[in-house]
């Protein structure tokens, strides 16, 4: 494959980088404070602000077409054009670039805030009451979802990933028979950065950990889901009775 200078940019990462100038065939390569690859806005800062713009502004876009070429507000035919047409725009690739700054996700949550307002006769009621009358989640709680179901496909062999790239175990620690050790725990990794905090094989580590074993350890992926839905209703109501 032969790169083309006028389609080629550089990125500038580190706080301390020298910006050196590049250049290829002769050419000088164009630097840039953020680009697309593989569908996803990257920035220098390795920051998903830019990402979660683009998606954002995309999304309402989406939305507001359908409610001007739409005349049904029922929950049902509101729900399904947003599951179809709106989220999967805010939730591909989301493992790769899932915000962690309070202003992106509550921008994110905007969007399903403002689907939630199209249905007749509910736009009274708080957020967290439309969802529950349209049987949604908050979106942050779909990523973690997101985030534990992909990491029991990688852990099952269900991706072409490597797991010793991405996760080690408390059981190759050492040799004991330990609690942590026979659940099959994953190793939390130690970050010095916040980014690094945030990338999928850290930030997954603490919510597949406090999963039961019997979810961790289901025979399918299906199985996995029901048993995952089964335990997070469950979860949310004992702590909203306390």
């Amino acid at each position: 494959m032969v790169l083309h200078p006028q389609k080629t940019v550089v990125l500038h990462f580190g706080y301390n980088n020298p910006r050196y100038r590049y250049t290829l065939s002769g050419m000088d390569i164009n630097s840039a404070d953020c680009t697309k690859d593989l569908g996803v806005q990257i920035n220098d800062k390795c920051s998903p602000s830019d990402q979660v713009l683009t998606v954002t502004k995309k999304a309402n876009g989406v939305l507001a077409q359908l409610r001007r070429t739409t005349i049904s507000r029922s929950p049902d035919m509101v729900t399904r054009l947003y599951k179809t047409y709106v989220r999967p725009l805010m939730e591909a690739s989301v493992q790769a670039w899932s915000p962690w700054v309070r202003r992106d996700v509550d921008l994110m949550e905007k969007v399903q805030r403002r689907a939630t307002k199209l249905v007749a006769g509910i736009g009274s009621k708080t957020y967290e009451e439309r969802l529950e009358i349209l049987k949604l989640t908050t979106l942050e709680k779909r990523r973690e979802r997101g985030d534990v179901l992909e990491c029991f496909k990688m852990l099952n062999g269900f991706t072409d990933t490597k797991i010793a790239d991405f996760f080690s175990f408390a059981k190759e620690r050492h040799s004991i028979d330990t609690r942590s050790a026979s659940d099959g725990l994953l190793v939390p990794e130690k970050c010095n950065l916040e980014i690094r905090r945030q990338f999928f094989s850290s930030r997954v580590v603490k919510p597949w950990n406090d999963l039961p074993v019997e979810i961790r350890t289901a025979s399918s992926v299906n199985s996995f889901k029901n048993e995952y839905d089964v335990y997070n209703d469950t979860f949310t109501t004992v702590i909203d009775e306390l």
